[in-house]
């Protein structure tokens, strides 16, 4: 098949650049299927040549002439309207093209076309080197010489800018130095910025790096990190200074920042090397990263979810919004209480009453317990109601059976009555003494064991519900009482009868017995 070859003699050259019928440039991405030079030929010409180069003597790779269409390579194809075809675009592809139109045998125009062929990056977002991958993150100011941001794999080149953001400001450029490497046939691009330097006073600003990417159209990404001052921060000098809460295990917490609705909020939580790591932030209101089992509300709080024994320990909470800046500082404890039922101490031999009477002699050994606490209890015999102590209470003994995250507590104590055998009951209790439910309690009734209350001392009896143990011993005195009437009648009746038995009546029946 014959060629064209570019030069053409005798021909009328027309101004190209006046009348460019292609759009120039062409862009094409690495590996597409095809792409065409989107052109507005002449309804009407003579021949249509295309060239890979506006090299002199370059042979044409397709042409239509006088209606004919020549193609030297099946690399190039010519649409019916006459614009070139290139198919499975490399990156050897990308170079000019030259059109050359003859609208009839003595006129001509020249025209040169560019090819640029693309390589989107695999990920637009900038990578900050201090993000591990994410595009947005948290560090302190402190432990960063420099902050760095990179996109790989581009062509061309992207553009990448730092910028910084202050709470209640615009976006504004930072000092940056940009770099760029070729490794034929992708370029990669880096940004690096002094990250100590940015500022010395703010306690925390927003750092963005930002990409802008212009082939095949303008497009920009982001990602941030949000930077802390630590050094210069007061906040860390206050740990200690506060109050402990417990916390009911299972339940939602929330607890406060030192303002509300700040526009940037860092929270921290103590490790076990005694080093606040965060666990949740948030800067502006579409920026947000936070660990498993945490939110951030709306006005700055952090809730824990399902509060339990791994979420023990100090929280810190540093925000700043456009009047001032603050901190907040948290110290927790879980808390594990025994069921609604049981919410106060066991005496031993009341089976779990919460009211009781005990038959004792004037000394011995008391003992009470709770089960399934957490933090563990501390626990207290005392004497209720009563203006002259009657009863002394020594050798206190604390056992703590540990459980998992709970814990059974009992105390033993020896007791000794000092109103003599003659006193009366004496009211005591097991009473809960902190650091939870303090005050809660459980009451027994204690009734001597001896000939002044021997009626008593058959019996032990238990209530259901807190009523009154004075008034439990007043029913049961008035019981023993009644009881011990009907029962010197009943004698005097049984020693009647049997002497009446001994006779008969004259009639010879029986007297009755």
């Amino acid at each position: 098949m014959a060629f064209t070859l570019l030069l053409i003699a005798g021909l009328q050259v027309l101004n190209a650049e006046a009348t460019r019928p292609c759009v120039s440039p062409l862009y094409a991405e690495y590996g597409q299927i095809a792409a065409t030079f989107a052109c507005s030929l002449p309804s009407s010409y003579y021949g249509i040549y295309w060239y890979k180069s506006p090299a002199r003597n370059e042979r044409s790779v397709v042409s239509i002439i006088d209606g004919v269409v020549m193609s030297g390579d099946d690399k190039f194809g010519i649409s019916p309207s006459g614009s070139l075809i290139v198919r499975n675009i490399t990156f050897e592809d990308e170079h000019l093209y030259r059109l050359i139109i003859l609208r009839t045998r003595q006129q001509s125009e020249t025209h040169d076309l560019r090819l640029t062929v693309y390589a989107y990056p695999g990920n637009p977002v900038p990578l900050i080197d201090v993000c591990g991958g994410q595009d947005f993150c948290f560090a302190e100011r402190d432990r960063i010489p420099t902050l760095s941001c990179k996109i790989e794999g581009a062509r061309p080149p992207v553009s990448l800018q730092w910028e910084r953001q202050a709470v209640g400001s615009d976006p504004e450029l930072v000092d940056s130095l940009p770099s760029t490497s070729f490794t034929d046939p992708l370029y990669s691009t880096f940004s690096h910025t002094n990250g100590s330097r940015v500022n010395g006073t703010r306690r925390l600003d927003l750092l963005t790096c930002v990409s802008s990417i212009y082939v095949p159209s303008s497009e920009h990404h982001q990602s941030s990190v949000l930077l802390e001052n630590v050094l210069d921060s007061q906040c860390y000098q206050l740990t200690g200074n506060h109050e402990r809460r417990h916390y009911l295990i299972g339940s939602d917490v929330a607890l406060d920042c030192s303002q509300d609705s700040p526009q940037f909020v860092v929270w921290k939580k103590r490790t076990y090397g005694r080093k606040f790591e965060p666990i949740a932030f948030r800067a502006g209101g579409d920026l947000e990263e936070v660990g498993e089992g945490f939110e951030i509300s709306s006005n700055g709080s952090l809730i824990i979810k399902s509060y339990g024994v791994t979420h023990e320990g100090e929280y810190i909470c540093i925000d700043a919004s456009l009047s001032s800046e603050g901190c907040q500082l948290h110290s927790t404890r879980a808390l594990a209480v025994l069921p609604p039922a049981h919410q106060v101490p066991t005496i031993a031999e009341c089976e779990k009453k919460l009211d009781c009477i005990l038959t004792r002699p004037s000394s011995g050994v008391l003992s009470c317990y709770v089960e399934g606490v957490r933090p563990v209890l501390l626990l207290e015999w005392e004497q209720v109601n009563s203006t002259k102590p009657s009863i002394t209470f020594s050798h206190h003994q604390y056992t703590t059976d540990n459980r998992g995250e709970v814990s059974d507590v009992r105390l033993t104590a020896s007791y000794e009555l000092t109103g003599g055998p003659d006193a009366g009951p004496i009211i005591v209790a097991c009473v809960i003494k902190g650091p939870v439910m303090t005050g809660q309690q459980t009451t027994a009734t204690i009734v001597i064991n001896s000939p002044a209350h021997a009626e008593l001392s058959s019996d032990m009896s238990c209530n259901d519900t807190p009523a009154s143990s004075t008034i439990a011993w007043a029913i049961a005195a008035v019981t023993s009482a009644t009881s011990l009437v009907l029962s010197l009648i009943l004698v005097g009746l049984l020693i009647a009868v049997r002497n009446g038995g001994m006779y008969r009546r004259m009639d010879g029946r029986p007297t009755p017995l």
